[in-house]
């Protein structure tokens, strides 16, 4: 297998922007929004479907109980429609996508569970971004249009909330145990591009950590 950095990231982080970046200074093939496209067109599922039920695994009746928590709904809730393919199958597909790519190229994977896919192979450096909640308020409202800063903490809460369970269910791994991952950031202390080079930097000398050797005693008394 090739060399992959995964990226996990709550959302607001700039996770995207970062990992594209990295991949540019690196010369890596670039993974995020391919895998769900990709997936999409072989399970011949639309692209906004497959975007909604990625890292997720929550039901009809998790999200009754949510709304519930809202407050009173106008009209009754109806269940959804019969999905074409399980969730399942979708998390294997982007799995089957991931492992393919990286056994022919160097390849930077945003999100998608990739850190827990990989978790044991060698060849892979995993990072995790992280942001205090200002931050990512600011940039939740600004890439997907939250109109307050409440709806933003609401985007927030729920998107973490999902992909902790969606790691802990499907990819049985605990995405906030900083012991999973060789790095870990806060990209609000810097320009994203700035992260990015940072990241490089790690990535080239972790990459040569095999070649690397620890001074022994004898050397160091020569």
């Amino acid at each position: 297998m090739k060399t992959v950095i995964t990226l996990t990231r709550p959302i607001g982080c700039g996770g995207g922007a970062i990992g594209k970046r990295l991949a540019d200074r690196l010369g890596f093939q670039y993974l995020d929004r391919d895998i769900l496209d990709r997936a999409a067109r072989e399970l011949g599922l639309a692209q906004d479907e497959v975007a909604a039920r990625e890292e997720k695994v929550s039901g009809f009746w998790d999200r009754l109980k949510e709304m519930m928590a809202l407050g009173p709904t106008d009209g009754l809730l109806t269940p959804p429609p019969p999905q074409t393919a399980p969730d399942d199958y979708i998390h294997a597909k982007e799995c089957m996508i991931m492992t393919t790519v990286a056994g022919a190229s160097d390849c930077v994977i945003v999100g998608r569970g990739a850190s827990a896919i990989f978790h044991d192979c060698d060849d892979a450096c995993h990072i995790f971004l992280h942001a205090p909640v200002d931050f990512r308020i600011r940039r939740v409202m600004h890439y997907y249009h939250a109109k307050t800063e409440k709806e933003a903490r609401h985007i927030i809460a729920r998107s973490d909330r999902e992909r902790g369970h969606f790691m802990r269910r499907v990819r049985g791994m605990d995405w906030s145990r900083i012991s999973n991952y060789h790095l870990c950031i806060d990209t609000s202390l810097a320009p994203l591009n700035e992260i990015a080079a940072l990241i490089a930097g790690y990535v080239h000398s972790w990459r040569q950590r095999e070649v690397v050797r620890v001074p022994t005693m004898a050397t160091l008394a020569g």
